[in-house]
């Protein structure tokens, strides 16, 4: 924003505590602080707000043009889609497909000496 080098810090600074002495430099230091930090966030507030209104108006404008498309390229097109991380693409092994047999996820399952016995109520 402004281009204040550290020279410059250190004139301010010099000036501050000769004008306002040892006492009341480190309140004011304190205030125009704060000061500078409302004045941030307020510009930062406005900026938001302004980018929330341009998409509500562009979404406006495509709600009331007949042959504007709302999906996304990577939407229409699903062969296009890539998947993000290795996980993704384990989930989507062909084992667990719709209408195969789940696979067993501990060895546990298929352990055969962990089933009761039938045989014990004699």
């Amino acid at each position: 924003m402004f281009d204040i080098g550290f020279l410059e810090l250190l004139v301010i600074g010099v000036l501050g505590l000769l004008v306002l002495g040892p006492e009341r430099l480190p309140v004011a230091a304190r205030t125009v602080g704060l000061f500078l930090g409302r004045i941030k966030r307020s510009v930062s507030n406005f900026q938001d707000d302004l980018d929330r209104h341009v998409r509500t108006e562009e979404l406006k404008r495509k709600l009331l043009d007949p042959e504007a498309t709302f999906m996304d390229d990577d939407v229409r097109n699903p062969a296009s889609l890539k998947p993000q991380n290795p996980a993704e693409s384990a989930n989507s092994d062909p084992s667990r497909a719709v209408g195969s047999q789940p696979v067993a996820d501990s060895p546990a399952e298929h352990d055969i000496t962990n089933k009761p016995d039938s045989d014990s109520k004699s």
